[in-house]
């Protein structure tokens, strides 16, 4: 896992943002209301369009990986659109593009489903008033109270949103893995396991990545020792070498190359790399 960038052009989020937006959230508000306010309404997202438009902008961002065990997609399975906060739980954020990631199904489907724990104070149901407002700048208001403009807001609004519930799971957008994931390579079973680096925070994050996400699979443990050990290969010509100084600068950059964001497993590879003294 890596930090990825959200790309706030209106273009990339055409339907995520003022009046779709609006819309979609008027919507939800009214299966809300047609229950009674009762704070257990159960909503049936039963059109998945609305979000699987969002994939290529998401596919995007995420350089075709899937944004929590950066594997190819194409490899692993095909990438979800992935809520981060569960929408059977979070139904408000349904329709947030800033609750959503890019995610193979495996990472998605088979492991973190609805799952979700916080060691913070858990984001409450949206408080609403009696009555749905018939005023179109109330409403609007309403609607901006439960879920940010993508293309309006800025990483910073989200943070301050989001990060108050200090999710167990690291938010690959509003964090850096990369701060608190280790990595432990098995030779003799020609593994690579996701470990952490025995901090608290450390420790909690990897652990919840490694139950919900499945990070330590065994397709995984496999698909990352290819990488690590192609890597290791290049590093060691490199070190052994007796290059000029500008071959040596050219080989460099290309075995940096290899743990650009664009690559699988980029988040281990540079792990690696700082371990060697082959990266900052």
């Amino acid at each position: 896992m890596i930090k990825i960038v959200r790309i706030r052009t209106r273009k990339g989020l055409e339907g995520y943002t003022g009046s779709y937006l609006q819309k979609k959230l008027s919507k939800l508000l009214g299966y809300y209301y047609s229950d009674g306010a009762t704070g257990k309404v159960s909503f049936k997202f039963k059109n998945r369009q609305v979000w699987r438009k969002a994939k290529p902008q998401l596919k995007k961002e995420s350089h075709s990986k899937c944004a929590y065990c950066e594997a190819d997609t194409a490899v692993v399975a095909h990438g979800d659109v992935e809520h981060f906060r569960p929408k059977s739980e979070y139904w408000w954020l349904a329709y947030c593009y800033d609750n959503y990631t890019f995610s193979c199904q495996v990472c998605n489907q088979v492991y973190k489903g609805d799952n979700f724990f916080v060691s913070g104070p858990k984001l409450p149901s949206p408080v609403v008033p009696p009555i749905l407002p018939t005023d179109s700048n109330a409403l609007a208001q309403l609607i901006k109270s439960l879920c940010p403009d993508p293309v309006t807001s800025s990483d910073l609004d989200v943070s301050g949103l989001f990060l108050v519930e200090d999710a167990n799971l690291l938010n690959p957008y509003l964090n850096d893995p990369e701060l608190d994931f280790s990595w432990d390579p098995k030779p003799a079973t020609k593994e690579v396991w996701l470990v952490s680096n025995s901090t608290a925070r450390s420790t909690r994050v990897v652990d919840a990545a490694v139950d919900m996400l499945g990070l330590n699979r065994e397709e995984l443990l496999r698909l990352r020792w290819n990488a690590y050990y192609e890597l290791e290969t290049l590093a060691l010509v490199f070190q052994g070498a007796n290059f000029t100084v500008e071959k040596r600068k050219d080989l460099l950059a290309r075995v940096r190359l290899h743990a650009s964001d664009d690559k699988p497993f980029a988040g281990m590879k540079r792990y690696f790399l700082r371990e060697w003294g082959l990266l900052d």
